[in-house]
């Protein structure tokens, strides 16, 4: 049975911006459909028109069937039963106040049993391992823990397609791994339709009937993974930039045979390359020198919400002025805690945070923002008001007091160096989630700080201008900037941050240069550490594996 079949669908926005393009496809019941592309490349569009109530203002050419049905004979009261749909913006979903009333919300929308719903969350809250934060404000939880929430309420009411914009965006490797195993599941077990797009298919690849790859809005390849060569690879930048490291290594040495779609697969055939337990030894990753000056110290710091219970319970970490960063942990571990801790919008209730040497409860009032400290918090959406970006990005140099004939000159090359040049006459909300991201790293970086606070910053974020992105913060920091960066992206902080600390119940259980992190590691670690594992030792990172591979191919 097919579910959707689109013939010939093209969308525009209001003002002729064409995001999809002659459009042909069709899903069958039944099908794990992986969807990857460009930020702005049409994603979260084209699922959207999918779930008719989502449906985004436009112009529409072509036409839509679901489930055999013409779209106006296919009711609103089925697309509600039989289409569930999760949104790339955690936020954006919740509608009630606590998690199990959200649980219950879309049950009672369609009329299920008080005994039936009851049971039904039960069930869920158990799948998803939500027992503990059921009668929890969902204003409590982390990005990654309301991202589950709104994936297990639609989850209980039983659809049977299931459409995920980026769920493991905020999610740490652990619980992605553990999230997308229950939607495997559903899959597989229970013959739901899954429909889900993601920048990180590590471990979506292995599991997919289908991919399809949209780039400038045209779908540009609809096969299964196994399809996929060499050739296809090698001539398609993005998509060689999205796959998994198995996938990249195979095409990247021109290997002759089947491309492996899974890590077994890559590591049967880089142990057959190898032929012998090698070991990385090269141990400077990076060529600028840090400073053995402190930006931050935080020492033996507490801090709750409530009289409850602590968030952070002794919390010990130093960051060298100059270098770049990142904190990574579970989801709830208090990472995003950290960062308001060290921006000055909390304040600890015992120990002492020192931000450039100075303790920050003795900054004046505004003077830990003039210069000094700007953070990109994890809800983005938060910093933009205006009508378009160009304005918004005004507004933060209008309450910087700068000069009006030197507002637009800084946001041109700010934007320039964000690669949002395109975006400015935009209003905020109508560009993609990548584009949204790499919007409000401009605002934050307009404040000129020497300390940058990024919360989840490459979520969204495309494979390739995560590249760009790296090579930007580490000029900033050539500069004299210290960036530190909340992350559950391990590939993106082994490749270009100098240090990751690792926090687990509160506390720094593990701060070490990057590529000992994650050597050292055995869950918490890369796909690079993990195809290698047995093969290769002290190699984290793709280009490590290649390095190696390469000379064994020269031998």
């Amino acid at each position: 049975m097919v579910d959707f079949k689109l013939n010939n669908v093209s969308f525009a926005f209001p003002g002729e911006r064409t995001v999809l393009k002659s459009i042909d496809l069709e899903i069958n019941s039944g099908e794990f459909v992986v969807l990857c592309g460009k930020s702005g490349s049409g994603k979260t569009t084209l699922l959207r028109l999918l779930k008719p109530q989502l449906s985004p203002v436009g112009k529409l050419t072509g036409s839509i069937e679901f489930f055999g049905k013409k779209s106006d004979d296919f009711s609103k009261i089925e697309a509600a039963g039989k289409i569930g749909f999760v949104m790339q913006n955690v936020e954006a979903q919740a509608v009630t106040y606590k998690v199990r009333s959200e649980l219950l919300f879309g049950l009672e929308n369609l009329a299920v049993s008080r005994s039936e719903a009851q049971l039904r969350v039960a069930e869920t809250a158990s799948l998803f391992s939500l027992e503990d934060v059921l009668d929890c404000r969902i204003s409590e939880l982390s990005g990654g823990q309301k991202q589950l929430v709104n994936l297990a309420s639609v989850v209980a009411m039983r659809p049977e397609v299931l459409i995920l914009d980026e769920p493991t965006a905020q999610l740490d490797p652990v619980s992605a791994r553990k999230m997308l195993d229950v939607v495997q599941m559903l899959c597989r077990e229970y013959s739901m339709t899954v429909i889900i797009t993601e920048h990180r298919l590590e471990n979506l690849v292995e599991i997919a009937d289908r991919l399809l790859v949209l780039e400038n809005g045209e779908l540009v390849y609809n096969g299964a993974p196994s399809e996929l060569s060499n050739e296809i690879l090698q001539n398609n930048s993005f998509l060689r930039a999205s796959m998994p490291v198995y996938m990249r290594i195979h095409a990247a040495l021109s290997l002759p045979g089947k491309m492996p779609t899974c890590l077994s697969e890559g590591r049967r055939e880089i142990s057959a390359l190898l032929g012998e337990r090698l070991r990385y030894t090269q141990t400077e990753k990076h060529e600028n020198v840090r400073s053995k000056e402190l930006a931050v110290r935080v020492k033996d710091v507490f801090f709750s919400y409530d009289a409850k219970s602590y968030v952070l319970r002794g919390l010990d970490l130093s960051v060298p002025k100059g270098s770049f960063f990142a904190v990574l942990g579970a989801n709830g571990a208090g990472k995003s805690t950290l960062l308001e801790l060290l921006s000055g919008l909390s304040e600890c209730r015992m120990g002492k945070i020192e931000v450039f040497s100075k303790n920050i409860r003795k900054y004046a009032k505004g003077e830990l923002y003039r210069n000094n400290v700007a953070l990109l918090p994890q809800k983005c959406e938060a910093l933009f008001a205006g009508p378009t970006v160009f304005e918004d990005l005004e507004s933060v140099l209008k309450a910087e007091s700068c000069p009006k004939n030197e507002r637009e000159k800084r946001i041109r090359e700010t934007a320039a160096f964000c690669e949002i040049e395109a975006f400015l006459s935009s209003h905020p909300y109508d560009v993609s989630g990548g584009e949204l991201q790499r919007c409000a790293l401009a605002a934050v970086l307009l404040k000129k700080p020497r300390l940058l606070l990024l919360d989840e910053p490459t979520k969204g974020m495309d494979a390739e201008f995560k590249k760009s992105f790296a090579e930007k913060m580490r000029e900033l920091c050539s500069r004299g900037a210290t960036v530190v960066m909340v992350s559950h992206d391990t590939e993106f902080c082994a490749e270009y941050c100098d240090e990751c600390a690792l926090i687990f119940d509160g506390r720094t259980v593990l701060c070490k240069e990057s590529k000992s992190f994650f050597d050292g590691n055995f869950y918490y670690t890369t796909a690079a550490s993990r195809l290698t594992r047995g093969v290769l030792k002290n190699a984290v990172t793709e280009s490590e594996v290649l390095e190696l591979c390469r000379k064994k191919l020269l031998c």
